[in-house]
């Protein structure tokens, strides 16, 4: 994992669609996030079964459900020791306790702060799209599937394929208009809804559905989903140590 420094950054576009505005300012404490999206690989290490459609043990996990993720993200916890923070009793619910030690999704915030890594253009590496083929997997280059994690150059603060790949799910609800009543201190998106956040495009997007802050809601359990079934995962975050 990478620690995330805490901060304060600019959420949000001006040039962007409606629901990336208004720009706003979010302060973020520090906490851990995965280096990689989530792997086949660590699915079967933690004997959690995986149906995503291109095989392979370093390929990102995708078909993957909200329900999915968060067994997952309580079985890792749980492995190493930690205090897991979604309700084990209903695992179908993100009932997350961000108190907890052990993993989760990450927020919206969250991630858009650890995507731009201190930058405050379109992409992490500036405003063009023309360098993105360097960084990520997405529909002019990843001939219609998944690769292999970290293969592409990280953003500057060490984490891959926030670029593309897969879809990323966060821990927030979707709501277009979030932004304009979004807390600035750690916010934690809407209270309840039908959509989750999927950031970072995937690899059957275009080159604008990888700018850092992007926004796309999906419904995590395959119906009315803005992204089909195998282009959507995630990776973890935690909090940050203490020391």
């Amino acid at each position: 994992m990478v620690l995330i420094p805490a901060g304060s950054f600019e959420m949000g576009s001006s040039r962007g669609g409606a629901d990336e505005q208004p720009v706003h300012k979010v302060t973020l404490a520090a906490f851990l996030m995965d280096r990689y999206e989530v792997t086949q690989e660590q699915f079967a290490q933690l004997q959690i079964s995986d149906a995503s459609h291109f095989k392979g043990p370093k390929n990102p996990v995708e078909m993957i459900t909200l329900r999915q993720a968060v067994k997952f993200c309580n079985a890792r916890s749980r492995a190493e020791g930690l205090e897991p923070c979604y309700n084990e009793a209903n695992e179908d619910k993100n009932e997350c306790n961000f108190q907890a030690e052990g993993y989760r999704l990450p927020t919206e915030a969250e991630w858009e702060y650890a995507c731009r890594a201190g930058t405050g253009s379109d992409f992490h590496f500036g405003s063009y799209p023309r360098r993105l083929g360097n960084y990520g997997w997405f529909k002019e280059n990843a001939a219609k599937k998944t690769h292999p994690v970290g293969q592409k150059q990280p953003n500057p603060w060490g984490l891959y394929d926030m670029s593309g790949n897969v879809a990323e799910l966060c821990n927030d609800v979707y709501e277009k208009s979030y932004y304009k009543s979004s807390p600035a201190q750690n916010p934690l998106g809407p209270a309840d809804g039908n959509l989750y956040v999927a950031r970072g495009g995937s690899w059957g997007s275009s080159a604008d559905g990888l700018r850092s802050c992007t926004r796309a809601g999906t419904n995590p359990g395959f119906q009315d989903a803005c992204f089909s079934q195998d282009e959507v995962g995630f990776r973890c975050v935690r909090k940050a140590p203490h020391e």
